[in-house]
């Protein structure tokens, strides 16, 4: 037993004046001794003869449980002064009673028949029991004690019908204000009440204001999710929709850029192929200005060769005019002689006739060779012409040559380029499928999103609530002191 407990039993044991009454309670535990079974066994015959007092027990074996155990409870209670351990076992009673639906009518009544046993059998058994006048007494002290019972009875029976009343007119007000809560109506409202219940009913009104106001809040957060997730449905498939159409875009631009990329591979490799080629032709080139520049040089020395002839064939008509000089000269000793030169003059003749063949032959050899010089000449400066020709060729060949190198470094860095941004697109197309998968997903929550909201939204709209468009702004923002309506 608590202190608060033990405190009430003291209060008790001072309001009923019992100091000094447990001197006497030997006498009762005698009494309670020799009647108590006997006693009881008529007031739990009352109970049988009593249905709806009977079927409060299970059994007959649960009456005389009942009956042993109120048998030790008035034991301890006549023992000695009444302590916190006799408290917790009476409260341990009237729970029982409580608890099988006893009335404590019939407690209260079993308890002025075994008390007027008891009194009876106190008087009759004192020393002055068989005076004249003491049946009288005895008598009297039951009538006393039974009427004194009974008037508590009705008192403690009307003090309980009284708050059985009060806790059913609460039940039945309760239980039409949680009637209108079960049908949605947040505008119900208790009203006040007195005693016990004024707490309560000031709690539940406090408690379905809240309610109310928590529901109104939640009504205007609904309207603004429904509309929230309407319009995010609505961006969500524009989303989608443009997503998808990017994907495809990019798709086509990656399949643009990947044919794109292998032509400029191909216009790379031709390049360099190219730039092979004009490097071979740059080496052919040069070796075509070699064999130039060895072709002028000898026309130059044939050139030169032309000139040695001319001079020797200059000599050989000297020589063949002074051999005709001669033959002149001995063909005039010859005709001098007579006979006797006849045969000198026929050689002087064929020697001036063979220095004139050789003549003429130097004539036709310096004509040929003049021609031969002269075509020569000719040669020398169209192969001089060629050879300035052929250098400039190299030299723009090796221009172009350089210019093919960089055509080829820039078609390679290209590819490389192109190549990177294939794969830079290839990513883009990834991400660009993988984001309309997400907007795919995003527009299917959207639309779970809406359908969640009108269901809630239809779900408060069972809800009856008392506040306006302001207010419920109000609401949802904690500011309105707003009570719910009767």
């Amino acid at each position: 037993m608590d202190a608060d407990a033990a405190d009430q039993l003291k209060e008790r044991l001072s309001f009923f004046n019992m100091a000094g009454d447990e001197d006497y309670y030997p006498y009762v535990r005698q009494a309670l001794n020799k009647i108590g079974d006997a006693s009881l066994d008529r007031f739990y015959r009352m109970i049988a003869a009593q249905p709806h007092l009977a079927e409060k027990f299970t059994s007959q074996e649960a009456m005389n449980g009942a009956r042993r155990a109120q048998v030790a409870h008035w034991g301890h209670l006549f023992t000695g002064r009444p302590t916190p351990e006799y408290a917790v076992r009476a409260q341990h009673i009237g729970k029982v009673h409580s608890k099988i639906g006893l009335e404590p009518r019939w407690y209260i009544g079993g308890y002025a028949n075994v008390l007027a046993d008891i009194i009876v059998h106190l008087v009759k058994s004192s020393p002055y029991g068989r005076l004249p006048g003491m049946d009288r007494l005895a008598k009297t002290l039951v009538a006393l004690v039974r009427a004194a019972m009974l008037d508590m009875e009705i008192a403690i029976s009307t003090y309980f019908d009284s708050e059985q009343a009060m806790r059913n007119e609460m039940l039945s007000k309760f239980g039409e204000a949680m009637g209108r809560m079960a049908q949605g109506d947040l505008t119900v409202n208790m009203p006040p009440m007195q005693g016990q219940f004024g707490e309560l009913s000031d709690n539940f009104n406090s408690a379905i204001r809240q309610l109310h106001e928590a529901m109104a809040a939640v009504a205007y957060s609904v309207e603004h999710i429904h509309s929230g997730s309407e319009e995010i449905r609505v961006a969500s498939d524009d989303f989608a929709a443009r997503t998808e159409r990017q994907s495809a875009s990019l798709e086509e631009t990656a399949a643009a850029m990947a044919e794109v990329t292998g032509m400029i591979q191909q216009g790379a490799s031709q390049t360099a192929s190219m730039n092979q080629t004009v490097t071979i032709m740059q080496k052919e080139i040069a070796e075509g200005g070699e064999v130039v520049a060895s072709a002028v040089e000898a026309m130059d020395q044939i050139h030169h060769s032309s000139s040695e002839i001319a001079q020797i064939i200059d000599v050989i008509e000297g020589i063949a005019f002074q051999t005709n000089l001669l033959a002149l000269n001995a063909g005039v000793e010859a005709a001098r002689a007579g006979d006797a030169g006849q045969g000198f003059a026929v050689v002087a003749s064929e020697v001036r006739a063979l220095a004139q063949r050789s003549s003429e032959a130097a004539q036709g050899i310096k004509d040929l060779i003049s021609k031969s010089g002269a075509q020569v000449e000719k040669g020398v400066t169209l192969v001089g012409r060629a050879g300035t020709v052929l250098q400039d060729i190299v030299l723009r060949i090796n221009g172009m040559s350089g210019t093919m190198k960089e055509l080829a470094q820039a078609a390679e860095t290209q590819a490389e380029t192109l190549d990177h941004v294939n794969a830079a697109v290839g990513d883009m197309d990834r991400m660009t499928q993988q984001n309309a998968a997400m907007a795919e997903q995003s527009n299917a929550a959207s639309r779970t999103l809406a359908v969640e909201a009108d269901s809630l939204s239809a779900l408060i709209k069972k809800f009856r609530v008392a506040l306006s468009a302001n207010r419920v702004r109000e609401a949802a923002k904690g500011k309105t002191g707003y009570r719910a309506a009767a």
